[in-house]
């Protein structure tokens, strides 16, 4: 039986932005210690699982006790600490680096792959600074971003940089196997705002944090661009030559004459799924969740065992390649696709006082009127999915539809909220409050012109919208992103299956 986890924030700011995040990650069993005042010697210490220090007021900096830290390390402890802690320890030389002309954004170039960095591959880069401005949502001055760095860190005796800054080469990301327990050095303080939606510099503050304590990222990928819709397809058709499980096909010819492309593996005749993304092309993150996914699954060891004689499974990563490469909602047409299927649509009224193209919700002149309308129609006829996936973005909803199987949808539904327990912290949409990432919000479409409630009227007895966190104007938060998306397709997976 493992150990119950506990964690000890060791401070000189209880309460601060950051003992809350941490206590948000593992609700109920996070405590604060306050090291200016609190005796925390390695008895102490002893009683958590993992301690985190996050020393804040240089004034205090005499009252820690980090040979407590060291020795509790020593003893099988994990813990982790910002770099002025780990430098003023070993005697480093710490530094802040300044970029004030906006010519980089200050990132840690990963050096090693391991479970502390897991989501990156060598020489991926994550943005990591923090910003003059004080106002996370304030566009003022973006261009005096600073992070900091040791210097002259030497790899010795159990030392490991795993990620370096893009600035100068020095350490951000250290490792350090101290006796039979785990020490990671990591810059905090430079994060100075909480990971808000769309930040750059924060997104992943506690993404390696998390992943020291209680493995957070499982499946999740980075990718260091959003690629062209056409690189995207040259992508997708490179997986299925390196995957002979893989099938590459072009479903037919989109509303800008573009093949609209898919991926598929498993067994034809078996239980079927079709997982879709980006009707909303400027909603694009979970696509390469998708597109991960395909990979995971063609491999010699797909997760879970999920073995490809019992299934069929379609992907299609972006399913409005225009709107994906314009970043619009529409199609080439003005159109909205997901107004334009055959189901409520002549009672479908418009939020618009004239309803015309390139409207926000535009529905076309008549149903299915748009080739990627007619194309996903034709894919439910033909592949009769037992759950059919379409992720959208606007926080963390699941939607439902009615008709359909709910107690296979409840049951899904459940599943995802299990896996996304104690994952990641994010910041709410155009909003300073933080929570958990979780997907406790549902809801159940009435029959709409929506792709979802066409294939619910069309027999699909579990079609379920996700929205999911995004719009990102860059990858930075791919890696959350593509995680959460595959827990979500292999939460389907594992409940339709059985």
């Amino acid at each position: 039986m493992s150990t119950p986890l506990a964690v000890c924030v060791l401070t000189d700011a209880p309460g601060d932005a950051f003992c809350k995040s941490v206590a948000l990650l593992y609700p109920g069993r996070t405590t604060t210690l306050d090291f200016s005042k609190e005796a925390h010697g390695a008895d102490v210490l002893a009683r958590h699982t993992h301690v985190v220090v996050h020393a804040v007021r240089p004034q205090n900096a005499g009252a820690l006790n980090f040979a407590a830290v060291r020795e509790y390390v020593a003893a099988g402890g994990t813990a982790a600490c910002g770099l002025a802690e780990y430098a003023r320890d070993r005697g480093l030389q710490l530094v802040k680096t300044f970029v004030l002309d906006g010519s980089a954004e200050p990132g840690i170039r990963i050096r090693v792959a391991n479970d502390v960095t897991r989501g990156f591959a060598v020489g991926d880069v994550t943005p990591w600074f923090g910003k003059v401005s004080h106002a996370p949502l304030n566009g003022n001055n973006p261009n005096q971003y600073f992070q900091r760095q040791v210097l002259g860190l030497r790899e010795e005796s159990g030392v490991c940089i795993l990620g370096v800054s893009t600035l100068n080469a020095g350490a951000v990301l250290i490792e350090e196997r101290l006796g039979t327990g785990h020490l990671l050095a990591l810059d905090f303080r430079s994060q100075i705002f909480e990971p808000y939606f769309d930040s750059y510099g924060c997104t992943n503050k506690y993404l390696f944090l998390g992943n020291l304590i209680g493995g957070s990222v499982r499946y999740g990928k980075h990718y260091a661009r959003r690629l062209p819709y056409d690189e995207l397809r040259q992508e997708m058709q490179a997986l299925a030559v390196r995957f002979p499980r893989l099938t590459y096909a072009e479903e037919g010819v989109c509303s800008d004459g573009r093949p609209l492309a898919s991926l598929s593996l498993g067994t034809p005749g078996r239980c079927p799924f079709l997982f879709t993304n980006g009707i909303h092309g400027w909603e694009w993150e979970a696509g390469y969740g998708l597109l991960h996914l395909a990979e995971l699954l063609a491999g010699d060891q797909p997760p879970e065992g999920l073995d490809p004689a019992n299934y069929y499974l379609k992907l299609i990563p972006q399913l409005n390649p225009f709107g994906y490469d314009h970043d619009f909602r529409q199609n080439a047409n003005g159109v909205d696709l997901n107004r334009n299927f055959p189901c409520a649509w002549e009672d479908y009224v418009s939020c618009e006082d004239i309803s015309v193209p390139w409207d926000f919700d535009y529905k076309g002149p008549s149903p299915a009127s748009e080739p990627e309308t007619r194309i996903v129609q034709r894919l439910i006829a033909d592949l009769r999915p037992r759950c059919l996936l379409d992720f959208h973005t606007a926080h963390y909803i699941f939607c439902k539809t009615a008709p359909g199987d709910q107690a296979l949808m409840d049951a899904i539904h459940a599943e995802v909220k299990a896996r996304w327990r104690d994952r990641y912290v994010i910041g709410r949409p155009y909003a300073t409050t933080y929570e958990q990432v979780n997907m406790d919000a549902v809801t159940t479409y009435k029959p709409a012109p929506h792709l979802v409630c066409y294939a619910a009227a069309a027999g699909v007895p579990a079609a379920i919208l996700v929205e999911m966190s995004g719009n990102r104007t860059k990858t930075q938060g791919l890696v959350m992103v593509t995680d959460t998306t595959i827990e979500i397709c292999l939460a389907a997976m594992k409940v339709c299956l059985g």
